[in-house]
């Protein structure tokens, strides 16, 4: 399993595909410390400066819509990395040189989520500090609670990893990655659906969020990130009718759901391959 984990590392690094993260995460971070020096010049129709509350409110937002764009990239990106994991390699006929030797399919699938998931929580934890220490030093700006809203957003990633890697395994890989995209935005687009209807007391709606945060948790696992980016002047400043407002963190038990979540998709995943005539 480390082997295969290991082996997959390797070949994300041959597809240059490190090296093109490497080259554009020091370009947008670059680009979004410009923007964020910029947000410090704001000032009134009168020509006055902001007020420090005004100038951390706008501070809050930007982080949160920069959140937003690097989770969505990140989603796309686990989805598309596990979408060829290993329906490329059955495509290519290269499991059947595999699986002969004394190697278990599940041995494989567990070493290629597990390559993944590490080359994703990496590239997660590195960036969004970074990126989160040039704010600190453009702005002087810190989030509540960034290491929490980092570790959401990178159950968000595993959770889309884990259900497309367990699609691959049955799956053409460009078939598997737009099935999968389709999906995560049908879940955001209720998830926003259902906080409208917390808002406006329709319980249908509202109904309808949790089944489907439930069903594929990632969603769930977003707001959790946004609401560890949320100061509390933010959530008190007339926002209950902001779709992407989050009025309250995931509790435990649906953490914990969305831990076993995972686990039970990988478990598919294996099942699957393992039923799959080859």
């Amino acid at each position: 399993m480390l082997t295969i984990a290991r082996l997959t590392l390797f070949e994300a690094v041959r597809r240059r595909l490190v090296l093109a993260v490497i080259i554009l995460t020091p370009l947008i971070i670059g680009c979004t410390g410009w923007g964020f020096s910029k947000l410090n010049e704001l000032k009134t129709s009168d020509g006055v400066s902001l007020s420090a509350s005004e100038s951390t409110l706008n501070f809050a937002v930007f982080v949160i819509l920069i959140a937003f764009m690097f989770g969505v990239v990140l989603a796309v990106g686990a989805i598309f990395l596990a979408a060829p994991a290993i329906a490329s390699d059955i495509e290519s006929g290269l499991v059947l040189a595999v699986f002969p030797r004394p190697i278990r399919r599940s041995s494989v699938v567990l070493g290629k989520w597990l390559g993944l998931a590490v080359l994703l929580t990496l590239y997660t934890s590195i960036t969004a500090t970074l990126e989160l220490l040039m704010i600190e030093r453009v702005c002087g700006y810190v989030p509540p609670h960034p290491a929490l809203a980092i570790v959401f957003i990178i159950g968000q990633s595993l959770v889309l990893l884990s259900i497309t890697l367990a699609c691959s395994t049955r799956l053409a890989p460009m078939a598997c990655g737009v099935i999968i995209v389709a999906l995560y935005g049908i879940t955001w687009i209720v998830g926003i659906a259902s906080s409208v209807g917390a808002s406006f007391n329709n319980s249908s709606l509202v109904t309808a969020g949790t089944i489907v945060s439930l069903v594929i948790p990632s969603d769930g696992l977003w707001r959790g990130a946004v609401y560890n980016l949320e100061p509390a002047a933010l959530r008190a400043a007339g926002l209950r009718f902001d779709p992407l407002a989050v009025s309250g963190p995931p509790t435990v038990a649906y953490i914990l759901w969305a831990g076993g979540w995972i686990c039970v998709m990988v478990g598919c995943a294996v099942w699957s391959l393992n039923q799959r005539d080859l």
